[in-house]
């Protein structure tokens, strides 16, 4: 007596799920997938978004120095799925930029600018308006408007 071939497919297909919903789990806030230690879980959620954080405190160093960017990144992270350092800082630059210095608004705003030709961006915040302007030949300008 043998036991029943196994369909490699629907296995296939198995793993991918179970797959599919621990990456959920660990860094798009999704359910912890059944069989998992929830310490271990949320040990592995806390490593990622560590690892996270370096690479945008690295791509970004200005907004790294900001008071408190460790817990207020991990904070803003938790539950979002990561984009990449570069997409990762914009995003949270432009969701905590009532709270940032000039000099970090500055870094963010001129990487929104950089990859485009032509670009005029407007940031209005606690802190000021921030004018950038970006044309060939001219560069990057930016330019912070009297409070």
């Amino acid at each position: 007596m043998g036991t029943a071939p196994v369909d490699p497919d629907a296995a296939r297909a198995r793993l991918a799920v179970g797959q599919s919903a621990l990456v959920a789990a660990l860094v798009a806030g999704g359910a912890d997938p059944a069989g998992f230690d929830p310490g271990a879980m949320e040990a592995t959620r806390r490593a990622l978004v560590d690892k996270r954080r370096a690479g945008v405190a690295r791509r970004w160093p200005t907004l790294a120095a900001e008071p408190e960017f460790g817990v207020r990144f991990q904070a803003w992270a938790a539950g979002r799925p990561p984009a990449g350092a570069y997409a990762d800082g914009v995003a949270f630059g432009q969701a905590n930029r009532d709270e940032l210095s000039e000099g970090a608004r500055v870094e963010v705003l001129r990487a929104r600018c950089v990859r485009r030709r032509l670009a005029v961006l407007v940031d209005r915040a606690a802190g000021g308006t921030l004018l950038a302007v970006r044309a060939p030949g001219l560069g990057t300008l930016i330019l912070g408007a009297p409070r």
